[in-house]
């Protein structure tokens, strides 16, 4: 039996989804909070049931992000990407060198692998910010494979750009280890790749988070560096706080 999809959920109580959780509910710095029921960070979302997918519809999901390469998706399709309830976007998240650190051969520490998500050569980061922006009112979901690595990039760009301070965002991404619990007791569940490669170790992101701080000074000037307009920039803002936003019914 599914919960109420009214209800502020921290973690969604949806079976097939492990780490699908808010981006609700964080303290910022502009002495408020973030919306709930405005964006998503997920796992995998290929096994959703039919029950699942209406408890999203009725959470108030309008638009999905996809980061995941077109390789990930053939094997593992998101059936919202059917549903008319939403709009489904597939904007690959990936470096030169890595697409899903999980799958590679590549020789990277996690830490480094995200700074090349940060300088990745594309115009995704602005693609997805646009995609963002232009969104129907309701809730955006984005997510990969685990959840961690992309996905976790971009909710700490997200909750930064919000003036969430530091440890919210590092306590965020830490979360999604110990939600990936049928991982635990799997000795290589990704074939040969390193089993700290699954762990959300706090390091991995603050190496991220003082990147930006570092190189950019803030997220909003580092979104101005990688082509997103200022308009662009207030909008995704905006909707995080819930300014001036109407609740579509």
């Amino acid at each position: 039996m599914m919960k109420n999809a009214k209800l502020n959920w921290v973690r969604l109580p949806i079976d097939s989804l492990e780490n699908c959780r808010e981006l609700g509910g964080y303290s910022t710095e502009y002495g408020d909070q973030t919306k709930w029921h405005s964006f998503l960070r997920s796992s995998d979302m290929s096994k959703l049931s039919k029950e699942e997918i209406v408890f999203l519809g009725e959470y108030g999901v309008k638009t999905v992000i996809d980061l995941r390469g077109e390789d990930e998706i053939e094997t593992h399709k998101n059936p919202l990407a059917e549903e008319d309830f939403c709009e489904y976007y597939n904007i690959p998240f990936i470096t030169e060198n890595v697409s899903d650190i999980t799958v590679t051969s590549y020789e990277i520490s996690m830490g480094d692998f995200y700074i090349d998500l940060l300088e990745q050569k594309n115009d995704s980061v602005k693609r997805i910010f646009d995609v963002i922006a232009q969104a129907k009112a309701g809730c955006i979901v984005f997510h990969c494979a685990a959840g961690k690595d992309r996905t976790g990039i971009l909710a700490m760009l997200l909750l930064g750009l919000a003036g969430v301070e530091k440890k919210d965002i590092v306590s965020n991404y830490e979360v999604t280890y110990t939600n990936l619990e049928s991982m635990h007791q799997i000795e290589h569940p990704y074939g040969n790749i390193p089993k700290e490669y699954m762990y959300s170790n706090r390091d991995y992101i603050i190496r991220a988070y003082e990147y930006i701080l570092h190189t950019y000074q803030s997220v909003g000037q580092y979104l101005l560096t990688k082509g997103v307009e200022q308009d662009v920039i207030d909008l995704v803002r905006e909707r995080l706080l819930g300014l001036g936003e109407t609740v579509a019914s």
